[in-house]
């Protein structure tokens, strides 16, 4: 009996032993870290997506000064505001029609050699240009300006007449804003009169009752028009010079001049009359820039559309 107890209680008390040292007993865990959530990135495949934050957008050193009251994190209309308040008030010189116009197209559409100015509507290419050849010359003396054939003249690429109210001679705002006026060929300035941009191919040319710039020009069109409407934002709606659907975020934008601003890049022209423009120590300077030629996306962030090249990436 006594062993049998003895027994008992050493069992006992190697079972109680056992349990205080089992290493398969699981101790409690830490509760997990939460982790931050990911912002969302831009969706780069969407082209109608206009959502934008500051980050996303890296200005060139040369160009923060100009736009440092603008608030890039906004879109859409309220962009528009901001970039049009802006091109507005940093338009400080208002040229004269003669000779001021002529001077400043002498001063920004040289080429290379610098005797010659671009002629917009013409076409570099010799094999594309149609019988009239002279007509769609690319480039003509910078001093031939005048009114006779052969000679260069400014061509308004925002129509004098389809402006609300017109633009007039006398009007030293729209009718002689630099930003959208271009040499070009009398001949062809005159085949062009006051047809409204619509959709097209090749050379510039009539299409049925419009006017298709080429493909040469297209895109430098759409920036002009995209810069008027924000400079003039009654006078200058795309839609009164244009051909095509309207916008479904802006019934006054035309959705032609998204797809052109897509399909055709800024150019070195471009570049070097913004830059031109945008320095007031140039004697013909209007002081203001075309944000689109600095930025084509901003025409997206703005207005949706086919997606443009974002120059501030």
């Amino acid at each position: 009996m006594k062993k049998s107890f003895i027994v008992l209680l050493s069992s006992l008390f190697w079972v109680i032993s056992s349990c205080a040292g089992d290493s398969s007993v699981t101790p409690e865990k830490n509760p997990p870290e939460k982790e931050n959530p990911t912002p969302p990135e831009k969706d780069d495949d969407n082209p109608d997506d206009g959502g934008n934050d500051d980050n996303f957008f890296k200005i060139p050193a040369d160009q923060i000064a100009y736009y440092k009251s603008v608030d890039f994190s906004k879109t859409g209309l309220e962009l528009k505001s901001q970039l049009s308040s802006l091109i507005t008030t940093t338009h400080t010189q208002k040229l004269s029609y003669t000779p001021g116009v002529w001077e400043a197209i002498k001063a920004t559409d040289l080429t290379p050699a610098g005797n010659e100015v671009y002629l917009i509507y013409g076409t570099p290419n010799t094999k594309d240009k149609p019988s009239q050849t002279e007509k769609y010359a690319y480039t003509r003396g910078k001093n031939k300006n005048g009114g006779n054939p052969g000679n260069w003249n400014r061509e308004h690429t925002y129509a004098r007449a389809n402006g609300t109210p017109n633009l007039k001679n006398s009007d030293s705002g729209a009718n002689t804003d630099v930003h959208h006026l271009r040499a070009a060929d009398v001949a062809l300035n005159n085949d062009r009169g006051n047809l409204k941009f619509t959709d097209g191919s090749g050379i510039a040319q009539k299409v049925n009752s419009g006017w298709y710039p080429g493909d040469e020009w297209k895109g430098d069109v759409a920036r002009m028009m995209m810069y008027m409407y924000l400079r003039y934002p009654s006078q200058c709606q795309p839609k009164n010079n244009a051909i095509g659907s309207a916008n479904s975020i802006d019934q006054n934008m035309i959705d032609l001049f998204l797809n052109w601003n897509a399909d055709d890049p800024v150019s070195d022209l471009e570049k070097k009359r913004n830059e031109y423009h945008g320095n007031k120590n140039n004697t013909y300077a209007q002081g203001n820039r075309n944000p689109f030629i600095d930025n084509p996306y901003l025409a997206n962030v703005i207005w949706g559309g086919k997606k443009a090249e974002n120059k501030w990436k």
